[in-house]
């Protein structure tokens, strides 16, 4: 008789979204939306008449989870009883002292690794999940630093949450680093992870990151959700996808270098994410606008500006601007006009003449842009 998991991992429940521009009403959505992602794991397992539910860490924040998330935790793994709940904590939802993992009281199906080594859980008869914890945020021991269970008898699966050095995305923080060499080596059937925010299904290897079930960030773009893993009576594994989320992201680079105006530009960032919103339900989908180019440094390009009049047209449920353009400037034109602008290029181009060497010239050229930026009205920013 099959014997099925549903494997997610990294729902950052409490995450304040921030970084993406949220506020206000916005990052309450998404906060909510992550909690109806966590039910609706509970629903699927149940749907797909799984056996347990294995959670590769970084459930909750730990700086922002407080006593309402912990209720919520408690009730939801309690309401899926008779589905056994496994939890490896990461380094967001690590055992500090006074985590919810330490502080709640769990129901009989809940059960918490707490110890940063592999320790057993048998599942049914042989069928056993070796699990791990982070007792710290910056733990960086090898999961693998274990005795092989290659000798043991029966089918052997490891959950934890940690780094494959291999795949490691460009400036992902490294906890808990391995190789995907390490799971077959040490025995394992299959390594059930979290930390990495894209899915990925290895079989071959015997490595499965569920990645984050809803959108985290603008590069998770794409359908998300658990992993539902079944092992059959002969010891095959397979991997499932589910395709659980709600929420979208959607990027989009935007050519900026013939508008003249900043009307003119609200105008091709609107047309850029329209065409990036395709088949996509607006109201849960938000949006990075990039704009490129290069441009004259006369056109105002204020990114919170341009933010707000393109919530006006409410095109998604958030859009953020990046200006990723390069300033255009014709100095000798601007040196001529008899205006503040005028003056200010000719009173550089003075000091240009002077320059003692190149990286002086270098210099008073950003002088020059930058200063023709802010008399422009344009949020002015390195580059």
């Amino acid at each position: 008789m099959p014997y099925r998991m549903l494997h997610l991992a990294d729902l950052h429940l409490d995450r304040s979204f921030a970084g993406l521009g949220c506020q206000g009403d916005l990052a309450r959505r998404r906060r909510q939306g992550l909690r109806e992602a966590l039910r609706a794991v509970g629903q699927a397992a149940r749907e797909r008449g799984c056996d347990a539910v294995s959670v590769g860490g970084d459930l909750y924040e730990h700086e922002r989870a407080g006593i309402d998330t912990e209720r919520f935790l408690v009730e939801t793994f309690s309401s899926w009883q008779p589905i056994r709940v496994l939890i490896a904590p990461g380094n967001h939802d690590a055992l500090l002292p006074g985590s919810l993992y330490r502080r709640a009281e769990w129901s009989d199906n809940v059960h918490i690794f707490n110890d940063s080594h592999f320790e057993p859980v048998e599942l049914n008869d042989g069928l056993t999940v070796w699990g791990l914890g982070h007792r710290e945020p910056a733990w960086q021991g090898d999961p693998f630093a274990c005795e092989p269970v290659s000798g043991l008898s029966g089918i052997h699966l490891a959950l934890f949450h940690g780094a494959e050095l291999g795949s490691r995305p460009e400036g992902k923080s490294i906890h808990g680093p391995f190789r995907v060499a390490d799971v077959r080596r040490r025995g394992f059937s299959a390594a059930l992870c979290g930390h990495y925010h894209r899915r990925r299904v290895d079989a071959a290897g015997g490595l499965l990151y569920p990645g984050s079930p809803e959108p985290l960030t603008f590069d998770e773009t794409g359908a998300r959700g658990p992993v539902c893993v079944e092992i059959d009576g002969s010891g095959e594994i397979r991997f499932t996808p589910v395709d659980l989320n709600r929420w979208w992201m959607a990027s989009t680079a935007c050519n900026v270098s013939d508008q003249s105006s900043s009307a003119a530009v609200v105008d091709t960032a609107e047309a850029a994410c329209r065409a990036a919103l395709a088949g996509l339900d607006p109201e849960h989908t938000m949006v990075r606008v990039d704009l490129t180019g290069t441009v004259d440094g006369s056109v105002p390009l204020d990114a919170y500006s341009l933010e707000a009049a393109m919530k006006e047209r409410s095109l998604a449920a958030h859009v953020k601007v990046r200006d990723l353009t390069t300033p255009h400037v014709n100095a000798a034109a601007v040196a001529a006009e008899r205006s503040t602008r005028g003056a200010f290029v000719r009173a550089v181009q003075a000091e240009m003449e002077s320059a003692p060497d190149e990286d002086e010239a270098a210099l008073l050229d950003d002088v020059m842009c930058y200063g023709l930026m802010a008399l422009s009205g344009s949020e002015v920013g390195l580059r």
